[in-house]
């Protein structure tokens, strides 16, 4: 204790940084609900087979997705530490969310949970839950450690450049996607530690004036062996290892320390972990399993150069901010950010390479042997990756962990190109801050968001709040108190947000779909959501009496969509795997057959626009405008049907829902056929019209059959049904009188 107390003492800032790390860890295991971490599943079920079966699993191509394939280190650690935890909860937990990935690279809380989650999970945790946070602290462990060997690797490096090689560790500590893989259950735990202490051993041995002694060797050689049964990613060390055993032999004019070495080094990993890659040369035919992952996980065609641009753009936000399946995105402009950042940390470290080692100046030297070390260590890794992304169907940043400490590095000495050199000390700050922001940033502003339930209120507020009561009773599930909308008017192509307002009757033991439905012109859809309630957050099967579900669907409207219009909205539950609805009754005990709630305008747009074929320029009290009209035919015959469109251009809301009559008449005024109706169909009524806008209005009259042939005239206006009193014309009069004369033969 004393010795650990005198190490905090001495290296307090680094304490510091592994404090914060540690607080930020938990956070982020707390906040990423079980199974939400990618392929965490399936990480956790290697766990399970091991714990279950006593045996290591097979990789095979019937049972579908796992991770059956990788080295065993990670698992069965896990595996030990949890063992006397009962799981029998573990498919209640795991139920997936069949809408999930919905606009996968928007930020928000929309079906960004792969699966459902419930008040259950939340802690004190139990059986499953309580496995899962356990071996995810096991993973933090392992971070911590990568923190720790990132400064030690850096002071390795760099002796006397103490606040370049904190800078280094607080920003692996701070990336944000660092902090979820490491609060994950994920062999990518022990993909960044093991590299990074077989690195610093590596230069440990190198700073030593002497050849190493062969325990030395064995030590190296057991990290390299439990590195390899770690995963594929470690592999790399080993020709870093033999090249470190070529330096230590050119160094001392010996091949006999070369070939002793690489006997130790040899005989350590194939003593540690020979056998694994017999067994996958036995099972699968090559010796790492990588080509089983490849029959089971598919592989794709050849990438196309847009696809390497997709690839790097996910490649990018995966590894410093983009949780989940790269589906819980931070907003754009941070990415922006963090693009600047980089490109200023590459050009300082260009210019540090095209700079002489070490120049008049007195810029600190890295050993060149190290730097070599350093530079075949990264470059080999970055080699692998891209022969493996050229068949694998996605990578993600977190794959590029093993180098995390040299990359971070890397990027610190750039910038220290940039500061001057009488402010070292405020290194660690200047990188640690921004990235201590960023990473309490994506916690609290994104990841926890992203799953967090929808708003609960008490029955008693709910009344008091909710502007559109509906009291529909929903089977004996729920009853839909009321809803709103917002915004009160939307374009074509935009969003518009139907909050609805559930309250349980009692727990189902379903799960239920809830539906949005938008309906323009002549019944057509034309905005559809169909999705667990909560955007996925408040799946049915955990709601509970006695609180009210505010549940806010964001419903796209199709560019296609025309108007301007209301919109009628349909909403309601049924069940995914039959289509059923729900029955519901609203609240005068009536059944719904169509569920309609409620109304939302749309506006019109540029494009929808017509000229007229015949021009006017009416002008109604109120400011409504009648610019013009067309007709189907100007000679018809007894019995067919004349279509009438009016375009109508008003200044704004007239003050009454008014009906538009269209009358044919005779010579004597006698009306012989009519195609009244309010505006659209009734589906935009006079009340809603607003300023500016132009819109056409179709009307149907179909002609008698025993009509006498001769000349028609068409008469147009507006009037209340209310009391059948007409709108008047601005300069006179009621009615106007279409010009052209309709034949009747």
């Amino acid at each position: 204790m004393r010795r650990l107390t005198g190490w905090f003492r001495e290296n307090i800032a680094l304490a510091v940084i592994m404090v914060f790390y540690v607080v930020l860890a938990l956070g982020y295991n707390i906040a990423d609900p079980i199974f939400e971490p990618p392929d965490e599943i399936f990480h956790y079920g290697f766990v399970r087979y091991i714990q279950q079966e006593h045996a290591l699993p097979v990789a095979q191509l019937e049972a579908g997705l796992s991770e059956y394939h990788q080295p065993p280190l990670y698992y069965i650690v896990s595996a030990l530490l949890t063992a006397w935890v009962p799981t029998p909860d573990y498919a209640e937990q795991a139920q997936p969310n069949p809408f999930w990935g919905y606009n996968i690279g928007e930020v928000g809380r929309d079906n960004k949970n792969q699966f459902l989650h419930g008040p259950d999970q939340r802690f004190p945790y139990q059986g499953t839950l309580l496995a899962v946070h356990l071996i995810r602290l096991l993973s933090t462990v392992a971070g911590l450690a990568t923190v720790y060997l990132t400064y030690r690797l850096v002071r390795s490096l760099l002796p006397d450049e103490h606040f370049v090689a904190l800078a280094s560790a607080a920003l692996v500590a701070f990336t944000p996607n660092f902090l979820l893989t490491t609060a994950a259950v994920t062999n990518d735990s022990f993909a960044s530690v093991f590299p990074a202490g077989i690195m610093v051993y590596a230069f440990k041995l190198l700073d030593q004036p002497h050849a190493p002694h062969p325990r030395q060797w064995v030590i190296l050689g057991i990290l390299l062996g439990l590195g390899a049964l770690v995963k594929v990613s470690v592999l790399p060390l080993l020709v870093i290892s033999a090249v470190l055993a070529g330096l230590v032999a050119w160094r001392d004019r010996s091949w006999r320390v070369f070939f002793t070495a690489g006997a130790i080094l040899g005989g350590c990993v194939l003593l540690l972990a020979g056998w694994w890659f017999i067994r996958n040369l036995v099972l699968y035919g090559d010796l790492t399993g990588v080509g089983r992952m490849w029959q089971i996980w598919g592989t794709r065609p050849p990438l196309t150069l847009a696809q390497y641009r997709i690839e790097a753009w996910n490649f990018r936000t995966t590894y410093w901010a983009n949780f989940g399946y790269g589906n819980v995105p931070v907003p754009t402009p941070i990415y922006q950010i963090i693009d600047g950042c980089m490109l200023l940390a590459g050009a300082g470290l260009l210019w540090r390479l095209v700079e002489r080692i070490r120049d008049h100046s007195g810029q600190p030297r890295i050993h060149a042997d190290k730097l070599l070390l350093l530079v075949m260590w990264m470059a080999i890794t970055f080699a692998a990756l891209l022969w493996y992304l050229q068949r694998t169907i996605q990578v993600t940043g977190r794959q590029i962990y093993p180098l995390i400490p040299a990359l971070s590095f890397c990027m610190v000495w750039g910038w220290t190109r940039f500061i001057p050199r009488r402010w070292p000390r405020w290194l660690p700050l200047l990188t640690g801050l921004p990235a201590l922001g960023l990473a309490v940033g994506a916690l609290i502003g994104v990841l926890i968001p992203a799953y967090r339930p929808s708003p609960r209120l008490p029955a008693g507020q709910a009344e008091l709040i909710i502007p559109h009561r509906l009291d529909w009773r929903l089977s004996d599930i729920a009853i839909l108190r009321g809803y709103t909308v917002s915004p009160d008017v939307i374009a074509p192509g935009e969003r518009v947000i139907v909050t609805l307002y559930w309250e349980p009757i009692r727990r189902p033991e379903h799960n239920y779909t809830v539906f949005v439905h938008l309906f323009g012109e002549n019944n057509t859809l034309v905005g559809a959501r169909d999705t667990y309630p909560g955007l996925g957050n408040d799946p049915t099967l955990y709601w509970l009496p006695g609180e009210v579900i505010v549940d806010a669907i964001p419903v796209p409207i199709s560019e296609e969509a025309a108007g301007p219009i209301l919109l009628e909205i349909e909403a309601g539950l049924y069940g995914l795997e039959t289509g059923e609805r729900l029955p519901i009754v609203d609240s005068a005990g009536n059944m719904l057959a169509y569920p309609v709630m409620g109304t939302v305008k749309l506006k019109g747009t540029v494009a929808t626009l017509q000229v007229p074929t015949y021009g006017l320029d009416v002008a109604f009290s109120g400011g409504a405008r009648l610019e013009g009209y067309n007709l189907s035919a100007l000679e018809l015959s007894p019995g067919s049907s004349l279509t009438l469109t009016l375009f109508w251009a008003p200044a704004g809301p007239l003050p009454a829902d008014y009906t538009v009559f269209v009358h044919l008449v005779d010579a004597t005024g006698q009306i012989v056929s009519q195609g009244d109706g309010p505006p659209r169909g009734g589906r935009y009524p006079t009340s809603a019209w607003g300023e500016g806008e132009y819109f056409d209005d179709v009307h149907v009259l179909t002609l008698p059959p025993d009509l006498a042939s001769g000349s028609y005239t068409l008469l147009v206006g507006l009037y209340n049904p209310v009391d059948n009193t007409c709108l008047a014309l601005e300069d006179g009069g009621d009615t106007v009188r279409l010009g052209q004369v309709i034949w009747v033969r």
